[in-house]
């Protein structure tokens, strides 16, 4: 898999997506698998998260959770939670939402866009997608992993 590309379309989009949902269910662990997306407003880290899950095979429509804050889902031996920082401004909401015990379950995979705003709560991803506007159709797509 490379670490710096430029999605062009949605169906690059999609194909991204396939592989890092088979790169995220290689890894089963004790601990959560924690994907941090960082990018501007309107970049497309709603889009990749959506099409990861899809790929997972998760078949229900995955929604935005800037106003919910966490979405959750599940697969047979994984549950899957998004979460949108966007909207957060104290310390205390990240307790308030639950943020530690979601990154303390065993074997979950949590997305977390704007992780930046967790006032330093969160300091450690295993994988972390950083998405930028390149062109008006284009974005840039540079993918870290952490060993």
């Amino acid at each position: 898999m490379k670490n710096n590309l430029t999605l062009k379309s949605l169906a690059e989009t999609k194909n991204l997506g396939s592989e890092l949902a088979n790169e995220i269910l290689k890894k089963e662990s004790d601990k959560a698998f924690i994907i941090f997306l960082s990018g501007d407003l309107g970049t497309g880290k709603t889009t990749l998260v959506k099409e990861i899950i899809s790929a997972f095979g998760i078949n229900v429509p995955v929604k935005s959770p800037t106003f919910t804050i966490v979405e959750p889902y599940e697969m047979v031996s994984r549950n899957i939670y998004h979460i949108d920082l966007y909207r957060i401004n104290t310390p205390s909401e990240l307790s308030v939402i639950g943020l530690e015990e979601y990154i303390n379950e065993p074997n979950a995979i949590i997305f977390i866009e704007w992780p930046e705003n967790s006032y330093g709560f969160l300091k450690k991803f295993d994988m972390k997608i950083s998405l930028k506007h390149s062109a008006e159709d284009e974005r840039k797509c540079k993918i870290e992993l952490n060993p």
